[in-house]
């Protein structure tokens, strides 16, 4: 089934109606061309989820609720700390990393990140990223969209770092590999993507000091736009998708 996403599920019951957006009702209707009684997932974006029944009139869309699921927050929470990258391959990143199931995205404006993004520019960014990952939610089937935090610089960076219970800095260099470092069982993680042109020394030796642990992903070298993902997918490996169907939800 298709997923929509409206903001109304979180009060809706078993038997209401939601309305969808205009937005949401014409992706329904013109682009996945979806008619009248059709099952349909239908999401509040923030851990609630409802499968129904679709309800169209004209371009306007409704779904009648049939069942409801609210999904309990992951824990530990995977953010991935993601240097700012050129090109289309910021949004490729949140797209990919949302879809394998980050929690929330910091973008990061590294020292030798190409791009370097202040102001409007930071601000129209952060709405093309945020709809990037609103619609890799949908297309994954998400009840959660992720968080994503407005650019950092690596004082605002570091400042932060206090918050997690464990931060890992993916560096083609460490001699300790993601898949084998040690794993908090509740808590925060953190693990920061550095730009195209590596993370500097200087940055790296700040974040060490603040805690974090440089590892390994692989023998090869990944591109900014897919480390995060693969980083994710690992962590989600080893922490959420060997646990039972329906482990962790409620409803």
């Amino acid at each position: 089934m298709q997923l929509l996403l409206c903001e109304a599920v979180s009060s809706a019951e078993v038997g209401s109606v939601v309305q969808l957006s205009n937005q949401e009702s014409r992706h329904a209707t013109a682009a996945l061309r979806m008619t009248s009684g059709e099952q349909v997932l239908v999401s509040d974006g923030m851990g609630r989820k409802a499968m129904g029944r679709l309800e169209v009139q004209g371009t306007s869309a409704a779904v009648v609720i049939e069942s409801i699921i609210d999904e309990q927050l992951p824990n530990p929470l995977i953010t991935v700390v993601q240097a700012l990258a050129k090109g289309e391959h910021g949004e490729l990143a949140i797209d990919l990393m949302t879809q394998v199931g980050v929690d929330a995205i910091v973008p990061w404006s590294a020292q030798r990140s190409i791009v370097q993004l202040k102001g409007d520019r930071a601000e129209k960014a952060l709405v093309k990223w945020q709809q990037t990952a609103r619609a890799a939610a949908k297309q994954s089937r998400r009840a959660r969209i992720p968080v994503i935090s407005p650019v950092h610089s690596s004082k605002e960076l570091l400042a932060g770092l206090v918050d997690f219970d464990a931060v890992f800095l993916l560096h083609e260099q460490a001699r300790i590999a993601l898949a084998s470092a040690d794993l908090p069982a509740v808590g925060r993680i953190c693990v920061i993507v550095g730009p195209e042109g590596g993370i500097a020394p200087q940055e790296q030796e700040s974040l060490v000091a603040a805690g974090a642990m440089p590892v390994l992903l692989g023998p090869e070298v990944l591109r900014a736009s897919l480390a995060g993902a693969v980083a994710v997918g690992l962590l989600a490996s080893r922490l959420r998708w060997a646990a039972p169907p329906g482990a962790g939800m409620g409803g």
